[in-house]
């Protein structure tokens, strides 16, 4: 028999939209709840919140309440809102800017502070109509203006930042009116919506406030919690919005983010009670299975790990024989058995799980199988039996990259190849990365929002491609592929087109992509509706809650 208490705890999920209909549909039926009336409350939510946004007013969150401490195993090193060359940095500032668009649980791009966009014919020109009476957390309403500035600035980010491929083609952004947008392209780029729901590079801030503030460990934004303070490898600790626009968010009232880069720190911390959640790698969070008053969840995410080479000067592996003959001495397996527990897929510059622009996991096994002989041979056709040294700089924690960089040593070996593994803490890695100053480096791509965004590195011409491989490595087919491929909303045609780019990538490994592990992260059974992201940030705790019972 259904209990009130049940009735209620659904209700309020609806409310607060911490689940999906799917989700909502099978609890109900559970409870006895019939589906009409499950429609009935997601229609009264969804008309409550449209009437308040037609009157032109901001819907204000749900009454927060609770803390929570959630572990970070890398410190975010500064907290800019554009151009931050690691995943860390914005796992420290996601919860306090929003964009214009966002995706959902599902990767599907929905509304946030547009309530609409239009895209001419041949993907040339965007128009935003933004939501009215959205508030900063300085309490000043969110006009075009700046919209405006915030996209020019993302352009161009000041230093730390630096520039990125991703909205290198927006030629003009101008403020039509007060909540109307025009973006122009330079050329045709069908990205851009996928770029902007993303978020990462396309925060809103307001105009001028980089001029006001010390954005390296300040910020102001519209998202669903204010910035208290930031303390460089210590913590990064918000506070709700309570005016925020989107109905029932955010739910818990003060979010600590607890630098902890050692994961037995983690698992201590997670037991005595100091966090209430973190990412742990897939042997540790096994050992966990059995503790009751924790939750394991795990799922895909998109992080390939991947050893760039620099090709910048006049270095062996500008020979394409010598870099084959590295991937042919590595064994992706060891790395998936030995680093991850099992708990990883092979990869290729488009990891696994975003949706149809993957190469198969067959034809990556097919192209990674490892051959010690063929690899001697390809080193000796190459004048190089004798080796070389070689300097591969690896993000020191979380762990894993620099275990995927010894174990690279190792098979390396055979070919005369001496690798010196350095472990760097992730702010030296990230502006060696930024600058160019390494030889190898042990590091993973984070989220796109796009497919090109994987492979854009690759486009000659491009920012990144000019600091990391200069005039040692080019692809004529690749640089034809990939601008057709931006020339068209043909998915079909783009489709073929970035699969082939994966497969010259695979022939002649510009970059060694190895593999995509699982994500785990565990949280005490206090901490209500987190979910592993694919998008490999913490979006989850934007509506999660907490129980105190």
């Amino acid at each position: 028999m259904m209990h009130r208490d049940d009735e209620m705890t659904l209700m309020n999920d609806v409310l607060r939209g911490r689940a999906n209909r799917r989700d909502l549909l099978r609890r109900a039926a559970a409870l006895g709840i019939s589906a009409p009336m499950v429609s009935a409350l997601l229609g009264a939510t969804s008309s409550a919140a449209a009437a308040h946004q037609d009157a032109g007013t901001p819907v204000a969150g749900t009454m927060c309440s609770g803390a929570i401490t959630w572990a970070l195993e890398s410190d975010p090193s500064n907290l800019v809102p554009y151009g931050g060359v690691s995943t860390s940095n914005m796992w420290g500032k996601e919860f306090m800017y929003d964009s214009l668009l966002e995706w959902d649980r599902d990767l599907v791009i929905q509304p946030a502070l547009a309530e609409s966009y239009e895209v001419n014919e041949d993907a040339t020109s965007y128009t935003f109509v933004l939501r009215q009476g959205v508030l900063f957390h300085n309490g000043q309403e969110m006009t075009a203006a700046d919209v405006k500035y915030s996209f020019e600035t993302a352009i161009d980010p000041p230093a730390p930042g630096i520039k990125g491929a991703f909205l290198a083609n927006i030629a003009s952004v101008e403020a039509v009116d007060d909540y109307t947008v025009a973006i122009t392209m330079a050329k045709p780029d069908p990205t851009i919506p996928g770029v902007v729901a993303w978020a990462r590079y396309t925060p809103i801030v307001p105009a001028g406030i980089g001029d006001e503030i010390n954005w390296l460990s300040e910020g102001i934004g519209t998202g669903p919690y204010r910035l208290v303070e930031y303390v460089s490898n210590d913590r990064v600790v918000y506070t709700c919005n309570e005016d925020y626009w989107k109905p029932g968010v955010p739910c818990i009232r003060d979010i600590t983010l607890k630098i902890l880069t050692d994961e037995q720190s983690r698992v201590a911390a997670l037991r005595s009670g100091e966090i209430d959640g973190g990412t742990l790698s897939a042997d540790v969070a096994r050992t966990l299975e059995n503790d009751e008053s924790l939750q394991i969840l795990e799922g895909l995410f998109a992080a390939p790990r991947v050893i760039q080479f620099n090709t910048k000067e006049d270095v062996p592996w500008r020979d394409a024989r010598v870099r084959q003959a590295i991937n042919l001495a590595i064994d992706r397996q060891e790395i998936i058995d030995n680093v991850y527990g099992g708990a990883a897929q092979v990869t290729g510059a488009i990891p696994p799980g975003y949706g149809d622009w993957p190469l198969s996991e067959e034809r990556l096994r097919e192209g990674y199988t490892p051959n010690l002989e063929q690899a001697t041979a390809l080193m000796q056709e190459a004048g190089l039996e004798s080796g070389f040294d070689v300097t591969l700089q690896a993000i020191a924690a979380p762990r894993d990259y620099t275990q995927i960089a010894e174990i690279v040593r190792e098979r390396l070996k055979p070919l005369n190849i001496n690798v010196t593994v350095e472990p760097l803490e992730i702010g030296t890695f990230a502006t060696n990365i930024g600058d160019g100053t390494f030889q190898w480096a042990s590091t993973g791509r984070g989220m796109r929002g796009d497919p090109s965004g994987f492979v854009v590195d690759f486009r000659s011409g491009t920012a990144n491609h000019e600091t990391w491989f200069g005039e040692g490595w080019s692809n004529e087919e690749i640089d034809r592929l990939y601008d057709e491929a931006l020339a068209t909303a043909d998915q079909a045609a783009r489709l073929a087109a970035y699969q082939r780019i994966l497969e010259i990538i695979v022939e002649d490994v510009p970059n060694l992509y190895t593999v995509q592990p699982t994500k785990f992260q565990i949280a005490n059974q206090r901490v209500e509706g987190m979910y592993v992201s694919y998008t490999d940030f913490n979006t989850g705790l934007r509506t999660a809650c907490v129980s105190e019972g």
